[in-house]
């Protein structure tokens, strides 16, 4: 049986997200240390469509992909 378009976007979308969940951690918690998660959810008004429960990594990719938008010129470029 063929793939679905769907399933195609729903893996490629899993695969964003556990590439990105351990970055976006990372660099937040070097610059926040244990307030990591507290300060990544500040970005956040409601918690709405968004899943930003559990550990950063945890996340899903458009809550990844949102708080790097948002917090773009606070971390540090390598």
């Amino acid at each position: 049986m063929a793939i679905t378009n769907h399933e195609r976007v729903g893996k490629a979308m899993d695969l964003l997200r556990n590439g990105l969940g351990p970055f976006v951690e990372r660099e937040f918690v070097n610059l926040h240390r244990k307030r990591a998660a507290e300060v990544a959810r500040s970005y956040f008004r409601t918690e709405g469509r968004l899943s930003t429960g559990g550990p950063l990594q945890e996340w899903d990719s458009a809550a990844l992909l949102s708080l790097m938008v948002y917090s773009w010129g606070e971390l540090p470029v390598f």
